[in-house]
């Protein structure tokens, strides 16, 4: 990056001192940083020693900042797309000042990560929600970018951010939102249950829940280790991309070996097997999620009871659950006698 070089004019230093930067030291900034195309670690530290020192950022920084923090934890990442466990704990690290996120540059920052990224610890998807969350309760503009805010009020700036977390690519590694996200969504809803909030706060609670507890997705992405042997066969130049199209020119059976070769999921099974096999799996798995079993049923009484009251929005998918008739199990009987 041109910024670490000796002959650059000291443009960081103008910025460091002034703790200020405008769109025309944003563009300067982009000259420097993308002529050979990478973010290293040293210039992410770089870009975050600048963002640390600002107390006014307009916006042409908080996109350049998020662009380059994509293009090093997740265009450059090792495979591509897979935000590693060290990458993450070192962004936390940056982006975080007594236990808190520390503004709006660093929550879009993240969300953005989740955004682009195939894969990424949830450790990083349950810091943005739990983040929307606080700054709401605590009113805190800074965080939200929102000047309109009111403390404990969920209005449809807020909703749209904890949209784009749950169904972020990587936030849930599916379509299906999980345990950990259905409790912090709870526990949102508690807090702000006797609050003005926007409808689209009770469609997106109820949404959530019911996905939490009828659906299924097979999918999972292929683990980091896996791609990586993925990209290690396609990048051998004996046996790689031109080794498959080399052999696909030679016989039908040697096509059936390199349709297995590149079988990521790594069996010896031929691959249209394979897809039978999954395809009746997830079918039967499907079936299974298309009804709240005990289990489910008990932890959705004791998470509505935790507060002692039935709100509007927990009533809400009590009644989307009786009216999609879906199977239920008896202990929710009770409860769905209160609606």
């Amino acid at each position: 990056m041109a910024l670490q070089d000796p002959h650059v004019p000291n443009a960081v230093e103008i910025i460091l001192d002034t703790r200020t930067v405008s769109p025309e030291q944003v563009l300067d900034l982009r000259r420097k940083v993308w002529p050979d195309g990478r973010i290293c670690r040293r210039e992410a530290e770089v870009l975050f020693e600048i963002n640390d020192t600002l107390e006014r950022v307009c916006g042409e920084w908080r996109d350049f900042f998020a662009e380059t923090m994509v293009a090093h934890l997740v265009e450059q990442a090792d495979p591509r797309g897979y935000i590693s466990e060290d990458d993450a704990a070192w962004f936390v690290s940056r982006v975080m000042q007594d236990g808190t996120i520390k503004g709006e540059t660093e929550l879009e920052t993240l969300i953005q990560l989740l955004e682009k990224a195939s894969d990424a610890p949830v450790s990083l998807e349950i810091l943005a929600l739990e983040s929307v969350k606080d700054a709401v309760l605590n009113g805190d503009h800074r965080v939200l970018g929102n000047a309109t805010l009111v403390p404990g009020v969920l209005d449809d700036p807020e909703v749209a951010l904890l949209r784009r977390v749950l169904y972020a690519k990587a936030a849930g590694r599916s379509e299906a939102i999980g345990r950990e996200e259905a409790e912090l969504l709870f526990d949102l809803n508690d807090a702000t249950a006797s609050a003005d909030n926007s409808s689209a706060w009770s469609a997106l609670f109820v949404n959530a829940i019911s996905n939490y507890l009828l659906v299924h997705s097979g999918y999972e992405p292929p683990s980091r280790e896996r791609m990586k042997q993925v990209d290690r066969w396609l990048n051998q130049p004996s046996d790689g991309v031109m080794g498959f199209m080399t052999r696909m020119g030679q016989s039908l059976g040697d096509i059936r070996h390199a349709a297995q070769a590149i079988n990521i999921f790594g069996s010896d099974t031929p691959m249209e097997d394979v897809y039978r096999k999954r395809m009746r799996s997830e079918e039967g798995a499907r079936r299974v999620a298309a009804q709240v079993d005990e289990a489910e049923a008990a932890w959705l009484v004791e998470r509505i009871q935790r507060d002692g009251a039935l709100s509007v929005n927990e009533m809400a998918v009590l009644k989307f659950l009786r009216e999609a008739g879906l199977p239920l199990h008896t202990s929710l009987d009770g409860m769905m006698r209160r609606i």
